[in-house]
């Protein structure tokens, strides 16, 4: 049987002791440890969700920005195209007009020459037939 002495009560108020100082000074403190490390870690998670979510904000900012930037340089180029065919076709207009009229001046060039060189032969030829004629008539005579 077990008998029950003053040692064993002494052992007993030793360990509930022993159990209350290693509760205050061990297992207080690395609960405390513990629960702060985990505040920590939540805290850390919140913040990191938070810098997560900036990030996809400004990504998608940066894309939506890159996009319409895309969208006006295709539109400048576009409009720098239209500009440029628009110039070419009015050059185009213009030397084809001069030219036009270069030819046409040209056209009434030679027919004014045409017409000045018909006039000479007819008075060249005149002449000559009146010369044969006087040459004729000075020989019949």
């Amino acid at each position: 049987m077990i008998s029950i002495d003053s040692t064993l009560l002494i052992q007993i108020v030793n360990f509930l002791i022993v159990l209350f100082i290693g509760k205050k000074m061990i297992i207080n403190p690395v609960i405390n440890t513990v629960e702060n490390r985990d505040k920590k870690i939540e805290s850390l998670n919140s913040e990191a969700a938070k810098l997560r979510s900036e990030v996809e904000k400004y990504k998608n900012e940066y894309e939506e920005k890159f996009e319409q930037v895309k969208q006006e340089a295709a539109d400048y180029h576009k409009q720098v195209k239209d500009e440029a065919i628009q110039e070419a076709e009015k050059m185009y207009a213009k030397v084809k007009t001069e030219m036009d009229d270069k030819l046409e001046n040209a056209r009434k060039e030679l027919e004014k020459q045409k017409e000045e060189a018909k006039a000479a032969l007819k008075s060249d030829a005149e002449n000559m037939a009146e010369e044969i004629v006087d040459k004729i008539i000075g020989k019949v005579a």
